[in-house]
């Protein structure tokens, strides 16, 4: 019988909310209603603030192959609501040349997944490479954000190939024979 007593009491206090939340227009709501009865809150709801421009770019270290490859790396961007965005992204080798590059944006990719760029194993050396990006948002009202997004270094490795030990065959030669003319 306790529990169909607390029962009871929740959907009296739900009732209430919802009664309160009428009769004040609702500009509590059911979860602010609920939230002031309970002692949880205020009463009304809050807005939070935007989320801030930011970014995280990822490429595991990985076997540099021969030939022009696609090498896969994720993404994740956060950007205020409604906001356009494109994420522009570009590797450098060791040496810091730029070795490939891509763009995320608003309407064709969403604000995380994976993507791969080709990078030319003749065209580079094998080491640590660098993942850089930069975030570029607008909401339309006024100018473009640029929001640098964290380096990520990785390394694009070439795999030696183990010396083979050539069996030798020796051919037995006999000091006694004779050669044949």
């Amino acid at each position: 019988m306790r529990g169909l007593g607390q029962r009871n009491i929740f959907h009296g206090v739900v009732s209430l909310a919802l009664v309160g939340g009428l009769a004040t227009g609702g500009d509590g709501g059911l979860l602010g209603g609920l939230l002031g009865l309970l002692g949880g809150g205020s009463g009304t709801s809050t807005t939070t603030a935007p989320a801030k421009p930011a970014g995280r770019l990822h490429m595991p270290s990985q076997k540099l192959r021969k030939g022009c490859k696609p090498y896969s790396y994720t993404y994740a961007i956060t950007v205020p609501a409604g906001d356009d965005y494109d994420l522009e992204i570009f590797v450098t080798d060791p040496r810091g040349v730029s070795q490939a590059s891509d763009v995320v944006l608003s309407g064709t990719n969403g604000l995380s997944g994976s993507k791969s760029l080709t990078i030319c194993r003749s065209n580079t050396t094998p080491g640590t490479f660098t993942l850089r990006g930069t975030l570029y948002t607008n909401d339309g009202s006024g100018p473009t954000t640029t929001t640098p997004v964290p380096n990520d270094t990785f390394k694009l490795t070439v795999q030696k190939k183990p010396k083979k030990h050539h069996k030798h065959k020796h051919k037995h030669h006999h000091k006694n024979k004779k050669r044949h003319h």
